[in-house]
């Protein structure tokens, strides 16, 4: 624009020099010289006027690189911007992934059983599928949640929940409460099913625990809701002290010894389950009865073996659990042997089981079990279980049928 304008006052000087020229033609003839003069003029305004374009040109072109250095910076100033948002939300997923971790697992089986009146039965399931979230924000502190379906239940439900305070390496005492299994038992297995010790010895309630963990050894003293003898699951009613040892060698020697007690056994599930029940559909029992647990395992070069014990100290009242007519004193017994290699490149483990009860017909679990099983690592998290046990039924003196039945379990599992 500015050199059109330039332009059209060169034209109108020019024009105006020829009109002048024309006036002057009228006045008086001008002279060579005037006319050299006046041409000298123009040529200089041309030359200005040229000067002027090429500067206006210049001046342009800087603008127009500015504008292109303005935008360049404009938008490197958006990618960073952009840059600094995924980096923030980054460090966001981030932050989450270091204070809160999260596991989980799914089991599937297959299921064949033939039970003691020799019938036939079988089943295709979820058995279990956990989700447990851990969230721990300072070195003092940390807090669990272990969400739950099981097989024969309708709802997800809160299987575990507690915080724990302490425990560190430099404070080993550490201090427990929530919803959680008690430390009176160890119940491992290399089977698909749970062992019977487990049945009779696990206390899965409302718990206050007090502890250390140093040089391998780990006390406890605890207090949980137990059942009582005035109907009310939800009171604490149950006490109990616990020492285990863990040590693990450089050679690969591993071993571990237990020792439980705890002063009201029938907490336990599985005895809790066939306790008489009121009319809030609440158990109930006559009279607490402790219990005591044992448990210990070791381990070399791939093979390992375990075994653990648990036993009531006492009878129950009849009314309460019965076994021939008096009241019972339930134990049980399993002992596990395994082997761990790699077959085919495939994490490969063999195990063998054998198990025993003892006045335990109430808890509907058979007096003996033998069992076998093998599972290999298909994938990264990913086992697959077969397992067929054998089962042999209290006698008919007893109360039982005196018969035998046998399954076999195909699980899928997958953990992460």
């Amino acid at each position: 624009m500015c050199r059109k304008f330039l332009n059209s006052a060169a034209l109108a000087v020019l024009t105006g020099a020829f009109f002048l020229g024309g006036a002057t033609n009228v006045l008086a003839a001008p002279s060579s010289r005037d006319i050299q003069a006046m041409k000298a003029e123009i040529e200089a305004l041309k030359q200005q006027n040229e000067a002027l374009s090429r500067r206006l040109e210049q001046m342009e072109q800087g603008m127009a690189g500015q504008n292109e250095r303005l935008q360049a910076q404009e938008t490197k100033l958006e990618e960073q911007k952009a840059k600094e948002s995924a980096e923030e939300g980054s460090d966001l997923i981030g932050n989450i992934g270091k204070y809160i971790s999260l596991h989980g697992s799914v089991d599937a089986d297959i299921d064949f059983y033939r039970d003691f009146a020799h019938n036939n039965s079988s089943d295709i399931n979820i058995d279990a599928v956990e989700l447990e979230f851990e969230a721990k924000l300072s070195e003092w502190a940390r807090a669990v949640a272990l969400l739950k379906y099981e097989d024969g239940e309708d709802n997800i439900f809160l299987d575990e929940g507690y915080i724990v305070l302490g425990g560190t390496e430099s404070f080993p005492a550490f201090f427990k409460l929530g919803k959680y299994v008690t430390p009176f038992g160890d119940y491992t297995t290399h089977m698909v099913d749970d062992p019977f010790t487990q049945t009779l010895g696990e206390i899965n309630d409302g718990a206050a625990t007090i502890g250390f963990s140093k040089n391998g050894f780990t006390g406890t003293v605890f207090a949980y809701n137990g059942v009582d003898e005035h109907d009310d699951e939800h009171e604490i009613n149950g006490v109990g002290a616990a020492l285990r040892y863990d040590r693990e060698e450089e050679d690969g020697l591993s071993f571990s010894a237990g020792l439980g007690l705890v002063s009201n056994l029938a907490t336990a599930g599985g005895i809790k389950d066939v306790l008489p029940r009121n009319a809030d559909d609440k158990a109930v029992m006559t009279d607490t009865v402790a219990g005591l647990n044992v448990h210990g395992s070791i381990g070399y070069a791939g093979f390992s073996a375990l075994a653990e014990y648990t036993t009531a100290l006492d009878n129950f009242e009849a009314a309460d659990l019965e076994y021939r007519g008096d009241g019972a004193q339930p134990a049980a017994l399993n002992t596990e042997l395994a082997y761990g290699t790699e077959i085919a490149g495939l994490d490969t483990e063999f195990a063998l089981g054998f198990q025993k009860t003892w006045e335990a017909l109430a808890l509907e679990v058979p007096e003996f079990r033998y069992s076998a099983a093998v599972a290999l690592g298909i994938f990264e998290g990913t086992t697959l279980t077969l397992e067929y046990f054998f089962d042999r039924d209290y006698d008919e003196a007893d109360g039982g049928t005196g018969e035998d039945g046998h399954g076999f379990t195909t699980r899928l599992s997958y953990a992460f």
